[in-house]
């Protein structure tokens, strides 16, 4: 007898459980341009300063971004990015992700800070 049943679907003991999204082949047509958006913004900023500034300009800011985002808090702690916000200048924009798309704001995790540390120091 095959994988399949008697019914036409698949038999799920046998091939276990499949995902929906594994079996899609594309999505929206805006999907991967809105995906690497900030990549882009952050080439086209940094683009712009180099003409009207000079070498520097981009390299600071590079520089800087890199900072802010090693920058954290401990790993209990949920961090905004604020910084990295206000370097790129997306600080007072209202995205998706900002109400949407947030689950270190609204979700519940107790972690033990002493724990969590240690984890951090290990990965160092």
């Amino acid at each position: 007898m095959d994988s399949s049943s008697y019914t036409g679907l698949p038999n799920k003991l046998c091939q276990g459980l499949t995902s929906v999204k594994s079996t899609l082949t594309t999505g929206h047509i805006l999907e991967k341009t809105e995906k690497a958006f900030i990549e882009k913004n952050d080439m086209f900023h940094h683009h712009m300063a180099r003409s009207v500034l000079g070498i520097q300009a981009p390299l600071k800011l590079k520089t800087e971004l890199q900072i802010a985002n090693k920058i954290g808090r401990l790993p209990c702690l949920p961090s905004s990015r604020l910084m990295a916000d206000v370097l790129r200048g997306t600080n007072e924009d209202i995205s998706f992700d900002d109400i949407l798309n947030n689950p270190r704001e609204f979700g519940e995790l107790q972690i033990d800070p002493h724990l969590a540390m240690d984890k951090r120091d290990q990965l160092f």
